[in-house]
Order: structure tokens, then sequence, then C-alpha cells
């Protein structure tokens, strides 16, 4: 049993890196020669040359990416505050439903990339704009947080049930760029089905 896990986790582990990497690929290949900052027009926060948000990133530790990325896509420590890293990390034995078990060596890595990376000390936008929005809460879910359901108010419930979209907190499956804090709205890709 510990075996197909540890193939599964490293196929999926092996996959994420290569959709990741073409990711950044294809970002590079659209952007090339543009300005080294520019403003977003519509939000008027700082973007790096490339359009992505600054700050940590989930792919900026292997340990986070195979426990977390296994199951689902793994998280930017920015979309939480600490407190509610904490929580997730506390209750792994029933996280949402399922029991997720990590060796010591592996729950320190991914506290360590999460609470070092959390919105509220986080120096990204994206990290701020999360906390501004919160008004002190500690959300257990991602889809809670209030700015990133105001900035998806405007699609429809069904959208959002689309086998291609998965819900709210799959953001990899609109955002192809989300592994690199790239969720700006001209890059959207929301699945047909």
């Amino acid at each position: 049993m510990k075996t197909k896990h540890v193939l599964l986790t490293l196929a999926i582990f092996t996959i994420t890196i290569s959709l990741a990497a073409y990711c950044v690929a294809d970002d590079d290949f659209e952007h090339r020669g543009k300005r080294e900052h520019s403003k977003d027009e519509d939000h008027g926060e700082e973007k790096e040359h490339d359009g992505r948000h600054k700050g940590q990133t989930a792919g900026d530790n292997r340990a986070y990416t195979a426990a977390c990325g296994s199951c689902h896509w793994a998280y930017a420590p920015q979309l939480l505050p600490k407190k509610s890293w904490s929580n997730t990390l506390a209750s792994l034995g029933d996280h949402f439903g399922s029991e997720v078990v990590l060796s010591e060596q592996q729950k320190k890595a991914v506290s360590d990339h999460l609470l070092s990376g959390a919105a509220d000390v986080s120096s990204s936008e994206l990290g701020r704009k999360v906390m501004r929005s919160l008004g002190g809460a500690s959300p257990s879910r991602v889809a809670e947080v209030p700015y990133i359901q105001r900035k998806h108010r405007e699609l429809a419930p069904e959208v959002l049930a689309r086998k291609g979209v998965g819900g709210l907190a799959n953001c990899i499956a609109c955002h192809p760029g989300a592994a690199n804090l790239d969720f700006e709205d001209d890059r959207v890709r929301i699945p047909a089905k």
C-alpha cells in the first residue's frame, strides 16, 4: 500500500512540475519584451515583468508540493493567513473528510513553507489583499476568503460546478499560471465542460 502511495505521489509530482514548467515557458514566450514592472490598471498592483504576483509560490518547496499537491492543487501560502494554515495542519486527521498522514519531517517542511509565506507575513500584494478582505477572520478554506469570492462574483454557479472547473478552490483549472502566482484576468481559461 505504501509503495502505491509513493508511486502515485511521485507521478502526480512529476505531472505538476511538468505542467508548471510548461506554464512558465508559455508565460515567458508570451511576455518577452515587456517592461520590468507594470501596474495592473484594474487593481493598481505592481507585478513582476512577466505579470506574476511577487511572492513565494507553492513550487518553492518540493516537500509541500509533494505532500499537498498529490491530492489537490498545492495552494500558494499567500491565499490564507498563518492562523488558517495552523488550523489546517492541526487537523490533518480529518482534512476535509480525509486523513492526511505525513512524517514529522514532511509536516515540518509543509508547516515552515505555509507559515513563512502566509498572507499575513508575506510581502506580496496578493497576501495584503487577502488580509484586507478577512477583517480578522481565519477561514478554513481558500474559497471562503472574501477577496477571492469578490474576484469571482460574476461567475455563474453552473460555471463553477463544471467538471473541468471543479469549484472555486481549484484555482489551477482556470488560472494556468496559478502555480507561479499568476492570476491575471487576461490569462484566465475557463474550461467549457
